[in-house]
């Protein structure tokens, strides 16, 4: 909820985004699920399945963008950072504590920054390469959160999916089960015990 409240404050277009995929989502996958399985109608149980899902897909979908737009400042977070060390010595190198304060400072003008990135450590680096390798790195850490809310989120759509046809199945076979009830008008049917003939030689 802390991710959500920091997208709402500083990325409003990340969580309206956010929420128009999800709802895309959901609607692409009742529109599949009724395409193949065209036997019978939604259920109420489906559309909770289908509410119950929403929530679960909207936060991996706010998430999903505010990577995807924090992916985007790295540009301008570099430049930032040269700015940072434009005073330094060339040959001095930083210490894990210094690199931290530097992504203290960025997380201040982009504090989204701070909600996925809380720590760095590029000892050794010196001011001419710094800036380059924490804007690399935060794409990189960028790329993999994506592929994660990715994957989190086709898991999350599969259980829906699984889910809804359930839903429908048991309706189907238990309106089938009826409707043979009713045909046979709630008798028993068995086949007439046939005799037994015993033959005998003669003698």
């Amino acid at each position: 909820m802390n991710a959500l409240f920091n997208i709402l404050t500083y990325s409003m277009g990340s969580l309206l985004l956010g929420i128009i995929l999800t709802i895309a989502g959901i609607g692409l996958m009742f529109v599949f699920v009724k395409l193949w399985w065209k036997v019978d109608t939604f259920t109420p149980m489906s559309f909770i399945c289908g509410f119950i899902l929403f929530f679960f897909l909207a936060f991996q979908s706010v998430l999903f963008c505010g990577a995807v737009t924090i992916k985007s400042y790295c540009d301008d977070i570099e430049i930032a950072i040269n700015q940072i060390v434009d005073k330094i010595p060339l040959n001095n190198r930083f210490s894990q504590e210094d690199s931290q304060l530097i992504l203290n400072q960025i997380s201040e003008t982009w504090p989204l920054v701070g909600y996925y990135v809380n720590m760095a450590d590029f000892e050794g680096h010196t001011p001419a390469t710094i800036a380059k390798a924490m804007a690399d790195e935060l794409r990189s850490v960028m790329n993999w959160f994506i592929l994660r809310r990715i994957g989190w989120s086709l898991l999350f759509v599969f259980i829906g999916a699984v889910a809804i046809i359930k839903s429908i199945s048991g309706r189907y076979q238990s309106g089938r089960s009826l409707s043979t009830r009713r045909t046979y008008g709630g008798r028993s049917v068995s086949r007439p015990n046939k005799q037994r003939v015993n033959y005998r030689r003669r003698r």
